[in-house]
């Protein structure tokens, strides 16, 4: 009896470690059913929709916006434009206002430029007297309409002697112009004295033929002219 009593003890014990062996086993290998899931419920495994992304919003404009700008800068070019128009026109008038000069008279032209040739003393002759013929020829032609200045001598000759002018000067003149040609063309020597004395003709050339237009009714001078040949007027 006292021999059997390890064999019961021992037995017991592995009643007792199979007891709770067994049941972790049985429960390892037991797969747990899933609860069937509601009609309107989503199973684990589908991933449930997000609800908290968006896509990306567009760029938001920085800066000033205000629906007045657009106009407002319209009408300050347009008031700037005006301006420019207005300060162009005023300055371009007061430039025109300016640069206009009265025509001066023929006479008052030739005295001018005889006043230019006037200093005789170390003036080379043959330059100066292609000054006083150009003076002369363009008085005649500004006082009495003849194209003198296009003329040769030869030609000119004829028309001095149908200007409305007193004999003698026109007989001086066409001396004078005869007398300048050599010197002019022909490299002829001349001295200061008749220099002196041609510059102090010209200027009572022009000094009386001045005053006898101004004495001489206008009738008398048209008819004058009228009596020029077409080609020399």
């Amino acid at each position: 009896m006292i021999k059997r009593l390890p064999a019961i003890v021992v037995g017991l014990i592995l009643c007792l470690i199979l007891g709770r062996v067994l049941p972790i086993l049985g429960a390892e290998n037991i797969t747990p059913a899933l609860p069937t899931p509601a009609p309107n419920q989503t199973t684990p495994d589908t991933p449930a929709p997000m609800s908290d992304i968006h896509d990306i919003r567009p760029p938001v404009p920085v800066g000033l916006d205000a629906p007045w700008l657009i106009p407002a800068l319209l009408a300050l070019a347009g008031v700037l434009i005006l301006a420019a128009l207005w300060w162009w026109w005023r300055h371009r008038k007061k430039r025109t206002i300016e640069t206009i000069v009265p025509e001066l008279p023929p006479e008052m032209i030739a005295m001018q430029a005889l006043d230019g040739i006037s200093d005789i003393r170390g003036q080379d002759g043959k330059s100066f007297y292609f000054h006083l013929s150009a003076i002369l020829r363009q008085y005649v032609f500004g006082r009495f309409a003849v194209g003198a200045p296009e003329m040769t001598t030869e030609e000119f000759m004829p028309c001095i002697d149908r200007l409305p002018v007193d004999h003698e000067l026109a007989r001086q003149l066409k001396q004078l112009c005869r007398a300048m040609d050599p010197i002019k063309f022909g490299g002829v020597a001349t001295v200061e004295k008749q220099m002196e004395t041609d510059l102090f003709f010209a200027r009572a050339f022009v000094r009386k033929t001045t005053l006898a237009a101004a004495d001489e009714p206008q009738g008398d001078v048209s008819s004058a002219l009228k009596a020029l040949p077409s080609g020399e007027v």
